[in-house]
């Protein structure tokens, strides 16, 4: 895995008070937090500053130039149903997955922390940190957390 740290140059406002939607970039349209997390990727890595159109998972990705899917805090890992069980999802998951490249990104003030995993890197990462949503049938990631920044930092090459 190798990881990459940032300083985020993009103008940006959190309000806290919002429901769902707490970031904007020009105060018209608030984006989610994973929303957020793409487009400061996009930016600190030198690509335009956009949001994906929600591309499907088997035919593009979030970041196209590199074949990488985005994900932060609480990601869903698609809205697709793919199966009835954690295990059934992320096997059809990983069989028809365009992207080859996951980019895992934490933002904590104006840093942003990247953590870029292969396939086999981010199953088990979706192993130990995601749950299955039982009523939509698809696979949530957990809340950013202590122990997993320490699970990704445990896992960066030299």
């Amino acid at each position: 895995m190798k990881k990459s740290t940032h300083k985020i140059n993009l103008e940006f406002t959190f309000n806290s008070e919002r429901k769902g939607a707490k970031y904007t970039l020009n105060g018209i349209k608030w984006m989610n937090g994973g929303e957020f997390a793409e487009v400061v990727t996009k930016s600190v890595l030198g690509y335009e500053a956009h949001k994906d159109a929600n591309t499907p998972y088997d035919k593009g990705s979030d970041l196209e130039e590199l074949n990488a899917s985005i994900k932060s805090s609480r990601f869903t890992l698609t809205t697709t149903k793919l199966g009835e069980s954690f295990n059934e999802v992320i096997n059809r998951y990983f069989e028809t997955v365009h992207s080859t490249l996951w980019i895992y990104t934490v933002v904590i003030e104006d840093t942003a922390t990247l953590y870029y995993m292969n396939a086999d890197e981010f199953k088990s990462f979706l192993n130990t940190f995601a749950t299955f949503a039982t009523d939509r049938k698809v696979i949530r990631g957990k809340e950013t957390s202590v122990t997993m920044i320490k699970w990704l930092e445990d896992r960066v090459e030299g």
